[in-house]
C-alpha cells in the first residue's frame, strides 16, 4: 500500500471507527476540501470537524464502506458507499432538516490529493438529490 493510498483510507476510515480526531490528523492546516454537491468548502482539520460532527448528528449509525482506491502519484480517487438512518438534524445547503427516521444509502467519490503525508486538497462528489428522495424529502 503507497503511503497516499494509507492516507486516503485514514481519512475516509476514521467516520466508521467514529473517530474524527483520527481523519483530522491527516490534513493539512491550509486544506481545501469541496462538497461539490452542497457547493461548500471545508478549510484545514477544523472544516473537516465540522462537516464530520454535522453528518454524524444526522446519521448516528452511519457507515461508509470503501469500494475502490485508485492511486497515481499524489493523487486518489476513493468510491465508497455512505449508509445510515436519519435520526438526527440533517444541516443542508437548502436549511436543516428534522429527522425523517429513513435510511439512504448512496455512492460516493473522492478525489484526494496528498503532499508530505497530508491531504491537501480534495473534492466529493454524489448524488444529493438521491439522498434527499431516500428520505422522503423531496418528491421521486
Amino acid at each position: 500500500m503507497t503511503e497516499t493510498e494509507r492516507i486516503v483510507r485514514t481519512f475516509h476510515e476514521s467516520w466508521d471507527l467514529r473517530d474524527p480526531k483520527r481523519g483530522a490528523s491527516v490534513i493539512a492546516h491550509d486544506c481545501r476540501f469541496e462538497d461539490v454537491a452542497r457547493g461548500e468548502l471545508q478549510i484545514g482539520p477544523d472544516g473537516y470537524t465540522r462537516d464530520y460532527e454535522r453528518w454524524r448528528s444526522a446519521f448516528p449509525d452511519g457507515e461508509v464502506k470503501i469500494v475502490n482506491v485508485v492511486v497515481d502519484g499524489d493523487w486518489a480517487v476513493v468510491e465508497f458507499v455512505n449508509r445510515g438512518t436519519h435520526t438526527g438534524p440533517l444541516q443542508s445547503s437548502l436549511g436543516t432538516f428534522a429527522p425523517s427516521g429513513r435510511s439512504m444509502e448512496v455512492r460516493y467519490c473522492s478525489v484526494i490529493r496528498v503532499r508530505d503525508g497530508m491531504v491537501v486538497e480534495g473534492r466529493d462528489y454524489y448524488d444529493s438529490a438521491s439522498i434527499a428522495s431516500q428520505l422522503g424529502l423531496i418528491q421521486s
